[in-house]
């Protein structure tokens, strides 16, 4: 997260988090604390913030991330990562704190017998080319296979809301709902519906940055909690976006309707809450 003298920012992956953090640094000031941590302590005056993205577009910039050779999900997912027992016994002794513990020696067990004998290869090859949409198809129904979901993102095989909800929305929650991970939230939230109303009661922000709309969000967010910049910087932060070079073709190449479906299932409580629609779909000749 990002800290400035009146806001916090809460990072969630890939919805131009980086982008929102230098700005503020270059033009507000602050501190950069750990990238993707979510709030410990709550009694705060300060805004909350945080940023959000159209779910067809952000499996994408995951994926064609992961083609680099670069991210969380992708060194999880490709190598017997055995550093990640570690995390294991960490998120353990994180989940000691409370009275019912939301990770325990079972799921401690599980993932240590996954990890020896998780099927690396097949997700190498999902990240072998990121012009090629049947990479990305053959990635996406792996992220949301129940059978793979133990190969990636510690927590989420064990949470009850991965039974309804993709990698997305599970993401969200972690970051953006207070109380998630007391163990009566995180293994019994079990309905779509149930998810919505803790939304309500326990969203943590005052404000969302769109990642389409990302420049005017900031402004327009800045100049709510009181910061007055002069049109100078205003010009400048409205610009900065030029300058982004995307590292895979237009979102709508790489989807067909089987998995344009398959999103809309998975991430319906993000596409609902921030009305978002799906992209159109680009013929492909080599398919």
């Amino acid at each position: 997260m990002f800290v400035t003298d009146k806001l916090i920012y809460i990072q969630l992956h890939k919805t131009g988090c980086t982008h929102i953090a230098h700005l503020l640094s270059k033009y507000i000031g602050g501190q950069q604390l750990k990238k993707h941590s979510w709030l410990q302590n709550y009694n705060t005056t300060k805004t909350i913030i945080g940023s959000i993205r159209n779910p067809w577009d952000w499996y994408v910039s995951l994926w064609a991330f992961g083609c680099k050779k670069e991210g969380y999900i992708y060194n999880e997912t490709t190598r017997r990562y055995f550093l990640f027992l570690f995390l294991l016994l960490s998120k353990f002794r994180q989940s000691l704190r409370y009275k019912e513990p939301y990770f325990d020696i079972n799921d401690l067990y599980s993932h240590f017998k996954n990890e020896v004998r998780k099927s690396t290869k097949i997700w190498q090859k999902t990240y072998e080319n990121n012009t090629d949409s049947k990479c990305f198809r053959n990635w996406l129904n792996l992220i949301n296979n129940p059978k793979r979901k133990i190969d990636f993102q510690l927590g989420y095989n064990e949470c009850s809301i991965s039974k309804f909800a993709g990698l997305m929305t599970y993401r969200y929650c972690t970051l953006y709902l207070k109380d998630f991970f007391l163990p009566k939230n995180f293994k019994g939230i079990k309905t779509l519906e149930e998810l919505k109303n803790f939304d309500k009661k326990n969203n943590l922000t005052n404000y969302f940055i769109k990642t389409e709309n990302l420049e005017e969000d900031f402004l327009n967010i800045l100049e709510k909690i009181g910061y007055n910049l002069d049109k100078a910087t205003i010009e400048s932060i409205k610009n900065s976006g030029k300058t982004n070079i995307s590292s895979h073709y237009n979102t709508g190449f790489y989807y067909d309707k089987e998995t344009i479906n398959f999103v809309a299932e998975k991430e319906k409580f993000i596409i609902e809450k921030f009305g978002y629609s799906p992209p159109k779909l680009i013929n492909k000749t080599n398919e």
